[in-house]
């Protein structure tokens, strides 16, 4: 402990004699004092002096300095590869064990000296380090931004990672690994990496959506190992049927990639499984990897979505933008005036600034035809705009603009968005709205409510109302091009974007024209997703309702059958068919309400992104990089034990000594002025009780 003072110190020289000859001096000379025992008379006279000379410490403004030591050990992190490409190598069967051995090892060596971490990475990270070897993705970049971001200053000693180095999601680890700034990464390397005699189909390029009686392309990569002089056929399936046929030659070379296009017609509407496969040679070294499956929505029609606006704006860009990224949608500009004169009756309809009664005609025409409208409406939108659309109210408006920001209706349940958007929406840059308290008209469903600073208030800022006379979605308020333009600054991408406008338009054009059951089910997933669907029932009033019982029946393209009950959520229903397995499946929602029957069905598809199965040979390299790049070891796997004891030897994985310094000051101490009030008490008391008046 230490201290300093505003003033100096050598003043306490001059304070304490100051001090008692001031207190000496009221007392000196005092009748009754006289007449009392010397030690009161010595007594009250030095409580005085004692209470005034804390009283003029405190204008030295002095303060404490209590420091404060601890002691931080260094956290050693064990990060495991569980992806299933380790198992494809000729030692796989003691790989789990020999992971499971470097797991004790480092429990017993390490434990009573370093704090101990593990985790294991597939297509996410997983604490705990359990070892399965299952996942059919590998993201290592993703291992490397979660140790950087749960550990940063922290005293992380280093990361031992034991991996066959091949990922195929995400981008080189080595960028990310680059984060964790000195500490030394030590690799283990598991596998073989002398690639194996093997040909594989590497990816299928292809749409996946595409319209009946076009003709369509589907590329296939296709990649060799150690195979010469030969020849195999290539054969592009559906349905059983052989569609095509063509035939790779390889020549000299050790490896080799050919790319073949197959030219295929879309005969059939619906999902279409389309499997390209490769003649099986002697001696390759894996077999399931000469095949792979792709699908494709072969449709009949394109829904037609119109963005009008009296005057170009960058709002409609950004959404236009939005819808052309579904291939399913045909984008079109154009002014009001034009959507009447020409007769349009789109899919859709997305409404940039709304300026009546100048556009009242646009307006009948598109209530005449009971098409959907999204509004955009803006900040200088007039009161007879808002009268005349008669959607919603505007209590206390004043000639000003208010910046609104978007949080999201944790109780929305028309459809789901993913957890990225779900993140953007909070981070995105505020509206400019027309300044007042909106109240829509009718029932309607928040999704976004405005969210002032940290103030999120009920009023809605985007909604749906998909109710008589006019089915629409609304946003009070425009710059919606500066979230897209947000969203690419910090993503590199408009994918969180282009995700909420897209699910918007579509659930705006799902008809619903009176009471009965809707759900909300994406067409695609893969077979590692969690698979989830959302319904709603509602009632002649169009108010959504719980009542009924809904169930879901599921075939799959074997013809099994599974039976599933819909919860309730909220307003709605959901069902959650957790991960299943490749495949097309055709679903069946089905409820009864005052005996009546209602029924709702579709397709969706579950694909196999099986990226592990081409794994041909171990990746080394990006482990040596790693361990190089940070001042680590490489070590071959089966030489884990030199692992561990240079990990032993390291002298720069040491614990670390925080020390932090806390302030106090005597003029803001509760105790100082409570010992100073106590003096005076005390002094106060003693005179009292022997009877000074």
């Amino acid at each position: 402990m230490s201290f300093q003072a505003t003033f100096s110190l050598y003043w306490i020289f001059l304070i304490i004699p100051l001090s008692f000859g001031v207190a000496w001096y009221f007392y000196r000379g005092n009748p009754w004092l006289t007449t009392q025992s010397k030690t009161l008379q010595r007594v009250l006279p030095f409580l005085r002096g004692c209470g005034l000379f804390f009283m003029m410490i405190l204008l030295l403004k002095i303060t404490l300095l209590l420091r404060q030591s601890e002691v931080e050990r260094p956290a050693i992190i064990t990060l495991i590869d569980n992806s299933a490409s380790l198992k494809r190598f000729k030692d796989s069967a003691s790989i789990a064990q020999r992971l499971e051995a470097i797991k004790r090892q480092i429990n017993q060596r390490f434990g009573n000296q370093y704090d101990l971490y593990y985790y294991s990475i597939g297509n996410e990270i997983k604490e705990g380090g359990q070892i399965l070897l299952n996942e059919e993705q590998s993201n290592h970049e993703l291992a490397f931004k979660h140790l950087a971001e749960q550990y940063l200053n922290r005293n992380v000693g280093a990361v031992l990672f034991a991996s066959d180095g091949n990922y195929n999601t995400g981008d080189n680890p080595c960028y990310a690994a680059e984060q964790l700034s000195l500490t030394p990464i030590i690799t283990l390397g598991v596998g073989d990496t002398a690639p194996k005699r093997d040909q594989l189909i590497g990816n299928l390029y292809h749409n996946d959506v595409v319209f009946l009686n076009d003709i369509f392309p589907i590329e296939v990569d296709i990649e060799a190992y150690k195979i010469k002089n030969t020849k195999a056929e290539v054969r592009l399936i559906n349905n059983g049927k052989i569609l095509d046929r063509k035939t790779v030659n390889y020549g000299q070379s050790e490896s080799s990639f050919q790319q073949l296009q197959f030219q295929v017609a879309a005969e059939k509407t619906g999902f279409q499984a389309y499997t390209v496969s490769i003649e099986y040679l002697n001696g390759e070294y894996s077999k399931p990897n000469n095949s792979k499956t792709c699908y494709v929505e072969v449709i009949d029609t394109r829904n037609s979505v119109y963005f009008i606006s009296s005057a170009p704006h960058p709002d409609v860009s950004a959404l236009r933008a939005a819808a052309e990224t579904n291939e399913n949608y045909e984008a079109t500009f154009a002014t009001p005036q034009e959507l009447v004169k020409k007769n349009k009756k789109p899919d859709l309809i997305v409404w940039h600034g709304p300026n009546l009664p100048n556009d009242q005609q646009a307006l009948d025409f598109i209530k005449k035809n009971k098409i959907p409208v999204l509004f955009v409406i803006p900040g200088n939108v007039t009161t007879s705009t808002i009268n005349g659309l008669d959607l919603f109210s505007l209590s206390n408006q004043r000639a000003a603009l208010d910046e609104v920001q978007g949080s999201y209706n944790n109780g929305f349940t028309a459809f789901e968005l993913s957890e990225d958007a779900l993140k953007a929406i909070e981070l995105y840059p505020p509206l400019l709205a027309k300044f007042g308290n909106i109240a829509p008209k009718g029932n309607y469903e928040a999704f976004l409510f405005q969210k002032i600073g940290n103030t999120v208030k009920k009023e809605p800022l985007f909604y749906f109302n998909k109710r008589a006379p006019l089915n629409h979605g609304l946003i009070f308020g425009e710059s919606l091009w500066r979230w897209r333009l947000a969203d690419y600054m910090k993503n590199k991408n408009h994918d969180r974007f282009h995700e909420i406008f897209t699910k918007a338009f579509t659930y705006l054009m799902v008809k619903r024209e009176g009471m009965g059951l809707t759900v909300q089910f994406e067409k695609r997933f893969s077979k590692n997703d969690r698979i989830t669907l959302n319904a709603n029932f509602y009632n002649a009033s169009l108010e959504p309702i719980t009542t009924p019982k809904i169930r879901l029946m599921l075939r799959d393209q074997n013809a099994n059958k599974y039976v599933h009950q819909f919860s309730v959520l909220n307003n709605g229903y959901s069902a959650d068919l957790g991960s299943l397995p490749p495949g097309k499946y055709h679903w069946k929602a089905v409820t009864q309400f005052q005996n009546k029957d209602y029924t709702k069905e579709g397709d969706f598809i579950v694909e196999d992104i099986s990226l592990e199965q081409s794994v041909n040979a171990a990746n080394h390299g990006t482990l040596k990089q790693l361990a190089k790049q940070s001042g680590g070891n490489y070590y071959p796997f089966q030489d884990y034990e030199k692992a561990l004891d240079q990990l032993e030897k390291r002298s720069d994985i040491t614990s670390i000594e925080r020390i932090s310094t806390e302030f106090w000051d005597l003029l803001d101490s509760w105790f100082l002025m409570l010992l100073i009030a106590t003096i005076f008490i005390i002094e106060w008391f003693l005179k009292r009780y022997f009877g000074a008046y």
